[in-house]
């Protein structure tokens, strides 16, 4: 009894043994995934793997705004950017005399985030601070003092803008977990050859999922949220009233869009 006494004692510390050993090379196989991080890119900061969160902010440049929106339009996008994840990519779209097909972001970086609770030998967040005010956020600043400047444009091509950045900023598969975001800043008064708010009724806009213009201009954005701010445009309250508003709002569902949110900006 007592060899098969003092043999199990032995098994059993050795189990235990065995299992301190396994907790730990686990604990370090964990913590040199977590602090090894991935691979990034150096211009855009963004994952090369292509995992990350998108937000994408579309602008309206076809005509002018006073200083109250344009401080107010400045302080919508400080915000969104003050509030992206880690890794989260942000860009920025114009609509303005630029035909949708052959639009392009006009900045495109991901947050590097602070780097805190990680390896500076891996993640180097001094470095991808730095990249991040030099090459995405003094770039913005810049970009939005252009808010001032003075636009007039004969077209306003939304629908198409929507489609264009829809093929040109987002994965055709969207990924499950991953947050696809579109904020559009536009006084929402479409005007182009598919459609136009000036020549179409209120009262007929409920026909046009059913027109050609539709069909040209649809796009699937199944996943995909979206947030309207609407500027008001003096002497065309007209065309921004509950039934335009409302004629966004189902056309975007129809596409399988899920309209988050939707208000008015003050001036």
């Amino acid at each position: 009894m007592g060899r098969r006494s003092k043999k199990a004692k032995s098994d059993k510390l050795g189990y235990m043994l065995i299992a301190v050993v396994v907790t730990i090379l686990s604990a370090v196989a964990v913590f040199i995934a977590m602090n090894r991080g991935v691979e990034v890119d150096k211009a855009s900061m963004c994952r090369l793997d292509g995992v990350f969160d998108r937000h994408i902010v579309i602008l309206d440049m076809t005509d002018n705004y006073n200083s109250i929106q344009v401080q107010q339009i400045k302080h919508i996008i400080e915000n969104i950017v003050d509030n992206l994840a880690v890794s989260e990519q942000l860009q920025l779209y114009f609509i303005d005399s630029t035909m949708p097909s052959e639009m392009k972001a006009e900045l495109s970086l991901c947050n590097p985030g602070d780097g805190k609770g990680k390896s500076e030998i891996y993640s180097n967040p001094k470095l991808f601070q730095k990249r991040w005010e030099k090459r995405f956020h003094t770039p913005l600043m810049a970009k939005l003092t252009e808010l001032s400047g003075d636009y007039t444009s004969t077209t306003s091509p939304i629908l198409e803008t929507i489609q264009a950045v829809n093929n040109i900023a987002l994965p055709y598969v969207r990924e499950d977990g991953r947050r696809y975001k579109v904020t559009i800043i536009s006084d929402m008064i479409q005007n182009s050859d598919d459609l136009s708010f000036f020549k179409t009724r209120a009262s007929s806009l409920v026909h046009f999922v059913d027109s050609p213009g539709y069909i040209k201009t649809r796009t699937d954005l199944d996943g995909v949220d979206i947030d309207i701010v609407i500027v008001r445009r003096d002497k065309f309250e007209s065309l921004q009233s509950r039934d335009y508003i409302d004629f966004w709002v189902e056309v975007l569902t129809s596409m399988s869009a899920n309209v988050d949110n939707i208000k008015l900006t003050d001036g």
